[in-house]
């Protein structure tokens, strides 16, 4: 219990760090409704800016303040303000002025830049984003995009959206209060003061700025006339619960779920034949090598036929019982990739789970950041299981007794290696992106409270994890008679000198290592394949979406793990039997890694032929994020591939007696 406090307590001294909600907002004719600001984000950059950093729009005013937020929502770059905008629950205002703002020529211009880099404007009442509503082409449903566009371009001219009716759709609850369901944005563009109300004639409000010969821009002020209208409709065809539907519904969305099925069957049927090969590898050629439990071991190692054809893999005993190469970093990627895993399994499970109970009973919500709360904190609360095991795994490889007990002092040294390394690697790549960022004066720059934040969530709750479970895993006692599997398998075997393999050439592992990427990543990737696609396209492609199909994305996360287990004993089998290769660790790993390449070469290809990404910064922060997290996933699925790897040497050779 003290853990659970001890790993909350930052969260909560720094902020929510979670939107949690059991019940809906309840609202009565005449009661006040915030409307908040948040931010401005386009497809096309990977810059968005918060609102009111906008030279060009009204400032806030009279009691408009800053809206306090969670470390999720810092991250992904809100910046969330209250608005002053008058909103009172059922009373409709078909007109009425926010300010009449006077802004200088470097406003309009950089208006104008926005507007043609396609920037929409993302608004808030009770969690509902502002949106644009859309119909299907057969006309029988419509559908929600979360933000409106600043303006419009035509002819080469852009118009600022600078009126803006805003229709606000509630349900009557059964205790005869109402709850919010819907928010939608109709902007117009309107060249003076008046509301334009159902009108049409009307004239846009044109950008217009001049320069002299010398390209600067000439000096000008320029009136921006800002008005608002409000429209409160009551909707009995949607209910609190299903209020985010439209927001999840597009053009393709039957055709998307379609996909998904399709994409579900394949990736059985692939599953099914790599099962299939595993167990004509470990039942047909390993079956008379391997006891049934209870029963007597087989004899001993030299009284095997080594003349048979399946029996090269016996000769190799003593060398996978070497220590194998680069063992601490070996260790410090398989523990850093358990405690991805765990965090990243964690985090998806929650949100499946969570959405069973409806909108209404949500406790946890990816709309507001929640996604990346929740992956911070489950992944420093994994420090403790990541140390834990890999002061057991670090034993193995080392070759060390696994009840011998490390001094204190290295413990210590192990485990902040262990549960430390990884995060500091990603918070050192996100701190470097972040000068570009900074540079750009983007919302999503970290401030530096958040920085320090996050330094002291990794001094004081990570490190701290991590020792107690390096502490425990180097207490652990195992059971090492001789009756037991892991009197067998210790690493600390002593080797004679012919066993020992003689060091490669420089750079002559590069073409087998290329091979065996290739190969064993296609089949992993295309278990993916259909989910990465989705989630890039609500990532980077279409950011006013939102990625929902947690159900789908923890199947297939499941059936990745079972695969890359298969590839790894294929690839363990077909190393031992053909090519004699006892190097099974680093082996084990690539095999598991290799998906992180082809996600890489995929990310490279969708951002030349998909994406329509121009400016500098924005391809560094793709390909800086995109490289992080192939790396993170390749560290993951590695660890994965190990643990298989250590299992299957363990059961395999561990049915050999040795004299």
């Amino acid at each position: 219990m003290w853990l659970l406090c001890l790993l909350l307590l930052p969260g909560f001294i720094y902020g929510h760090a979670f939107d949690v909600s059991f019940s809906p907002n309840y609202y009565k004719p005449g009661d006040k409704v915030d409307l908040l600001v948040n931010k401005v984000e386009s497809d096309s950059t990977q810059l968005p800016y918060s609102y009111y950093s906008l030279p060009f729009v009204c400032p806030p005013m009279g009691d408009a303040h800053p809206v306090h937020l969670s470390l999720g929502e810092i991250l992904r770059g809100d910046r969330i303000w209250s608005s002053s905008y008058d909103l009172k629950f059922g009373i409709d205002a078909p007109c009425s002025r926010l300010c009449d703002l006077r802004t200088s020529e470097t406003g309009l211009k950089r208006a104008d830049v926005l507007i043609k880099s396609g920037y929409v404007v993302q608004w808030l009442i009770d969690g509902l984003p502002g949106a644009t509503t859309f119909e299907s082409s057969n006309r029988n449903r419509k559908y929600y995009a979360a933000g409106f566009p600043l303006g419009f371009v035509k002819d080469d001219v852009s118009y600022i959206y600078n009126h803006f009716m805003l229709v606000i759709r509630y349900h009557r609850e059964t205790n005869g209060k109402y709850t919010i369901v819907g928010f939608e944005v109709y902007p117009k563009s309107v060249s003076n003061e008046q509301c334009p109300g159902s009108s049409k004639n009307y004239k846009n409000f044109a950008i217009k700025y001049s320069a002299d010969k010398d390209g600067n821009l000439i000096h000008q002020k320029t009136l921006i006339p800002y008005t608002y209208a409000v429209y409160w409709r009551e909707d009995n065809s949607v209910d609190y619960d299903s209020r985010w539907d439209l927001y999840y519904e597009n053009e393709t969305n039957g055709a998307h779920v379609h996909i998904h099925w399709i994409s579900f069957i394949n990736s059985i049927i692939l599953i099914f034949l790599g099962s299939l090969i595993v167990m004509i590898v470990l039942v047909k050629v390993l079956k008379k090598d391997i006891p049934p439990a209870g029963t007597k071991s087989p004899l001993p190692m030299h009284e095997f036929d080594t003349s048979a054809p399946d029996s090269t893999w016996r000769r190799l005993f003593d060398d996978v019982h070497r220590v194998p190469p680069a063992t601490l970093l070996l260790t410090v990627l398989v523990s850093g990739g358990i405690q991805m895993l765990i965090a990243s399994v964690g985090v998806v499970s929650i949100f499946v789970f969570d959405s069973f109970g409806g909108t209404r009973f949500t406790i946890f919500t990816n709309h507001r950041g929640q996604t990346f709360s929740l992956m911070i904190f489950c992944f420093i609360g994994s420090a403790l299981v990541s140390s834990y095991s890999g002061i057991i795994l670090y034993k193995v490889f080392n070759g060390d007794p696994l009840n011998q007990q490390y001094p204190r002092g290295r413990t210590i040294k192990l485990s902040l290696l262990f549960s430390g390394m990884l995060p500091m690697f990603i918070f050192i790549v996100v701190l470097l992106l972040n000068f570009f960022v900074w540079a750009k004066e983007s919302s999503t720059a970290l401030p530096f409270g958040t920085i320090m934040i996050l330094i002291l969530l990794f001094t004081l709750i990570q490190c701290p994890l991590g020792i107690i479970g390096a502490i425990y895993g180097n207490k652990r006692k195992f059971n090492t008679s001789k009756n037991s599997s892991l009197s067998t398998t210790p690493l600390d075997r002593p080797v004679s000198p012919e066993k020992i393999h003689t060091v490669s050439p420089a750079f002559s592992w590069i073409p087998a290592y290329i091979t065996r990427t290739l190969t064993y990543g296609l089949i992993p990737f295309g278990i993916v394949f259909v989910e990465l696609s989705f989630i890039f396209q609500s990532v980077w492609l279409e950011k006013t979406t939102f990625y929902y199909m947690y159900g789908f994305l923890l199947v297939t996360i499941i059936m990745l793990i079972i695969i890359i287990v298969e590839s790894t004993i294929i690839a363990h089998y077909i190393s031992l039997m053909i090519y004699q290769d006892s190097n099974w660790t680093w082996l084990s790993f690539q095999v598991g890694s290799s998906i992180g390449w082809y996600v890489f070469a995929y990310s490279i290809y969708y951002y030349f032929t998909v994406l329509n990404v121009g400016d500098f910064v924005s391809g560094v922060l793709y390909f800086g994020y995109m490289a992080c997290a192939c790396l993170i996933m390749g560290v993951t699925c590695g660890s994965i591939g190990v643990l298989t790897g250590l299992a299957f040497v363990k059961r395999v050779y561990g049915a050999i007696k040795v004299d």
